[in-house]
């Protein structure tokens, strides 16, 4: 049985978002997904349609104004008490005086015993994971001193430190070159395999959403609407080179068709 088997790990039913005020916004509309347990899903749609929206939702920072959600039959608001998740944005958001290992182990110490990994080990568990995203020898190393590849993959490691069931990422890599990207992208990956996490992924590339994802959502203009849920057919591992595929290629057209479509018909 595959991990996307497992069951439901986060349901939004009939999910929407409107923000007040004088002018209100609707960012989110009728809502309803199923992510099962361990499943990697991408976001993708135009800016401004909801997608970061849609983290905070289910992570408990927002709440919705219509519907509700799950996340592994708790509120957002429990699981995020209970350290469900783990964050990874765009910016690392790393504290230029602590060094690498003091950026990883920084959650654990706010946490105190909450943290799931609390207790005399939590050292050992950051420094094996910056091995594993690749930074073995930089641990001692500050922020300031490493590249930006360097510092999104302290700030994943920083993310897994507490094995959080759901990793919430918004455009991680976004800021980064084709090749430090791809590099990072198949580290997640091997990262994801060990820890078994369910992944919400935000990003504006097509191609990444299709090579790292066992499903891929698509959002329409605002308000956030799924045009799509496309499963992604491919086997893991995925090498690099199946984005030259005739079947990669042919999956990406048509999820671009459907972006292109939907914001023509948004716009008009």
């Amino acid at each position: 049985m595959s991990r996307s088997d497992c069951g439901a790990g986060i349901v939004l039913d009939s999910v929407g978002m409107t923000f007040g005020g004088d002018n209100p916004v609707t960012a989110l509309r009728d809502i309803d997904l199923t992510i099962p347990t361990g499943q990697f899903l991408a976001v993708v749609g135009p800016s401004g349609c909801g997608k970061s929206t849609l983290l905070r939702l289910v992570s408990g920072l927002l709440e919705p104004t219509d519907g509700t959600i799950s996340v592994h039959g708790k509120t957002p608001e429990e699981a995020r008490r209970d350290v469900e998740f783990g964050f990874v944005f765009q910016d690392p958001v790393l504290f230029p005086w602590l060094r690498a290992l003091g950026n990883v182990l920084l959650p654990g110490r706010i946490l105190g015993s909450r943290s799931p990994t609390h207790g005399p080990h939590t050292e050992q568990l950051a420094r094996r994971l910056l091995m594993d995203v690749g930074l073995d020898g930089f641990e001692e190393h500050y922020p300031a001193e490493m590249s930006g590849g360097m510092q999104s993959r302290v700030a994943l490691a920083r993310a897994l430190i507490y094995r959080a069931s759901t990793l919430l990422m918004d455009e991680p890599f976004g800021a980064l070159d084709e090749f430090t990207r791809d590099r990072l992208n198949l580290q997640l990956l091997d990262v994801w395999e060990k820890a078994r996490a369910t992944v919400i992924f935000v990003t504006h590339s097509i191609q990444e959403a299709i090579f790292l994802a066992d499903r891929v959502t698509v959002l329409s203009p605002r308000p956030g609407r799924i045009v799509r849920v496309a499963r992604v057919p491919f086997p893991r591992p995925r090498p690099l080179d199946l984005r030259f595929e005739p079947e990669f290629g042919s999956l990406a057209r048509e999820l671009r068709a459907l972006l292109e479509t939907d914001t023509t018909m948004g716009a008009s």
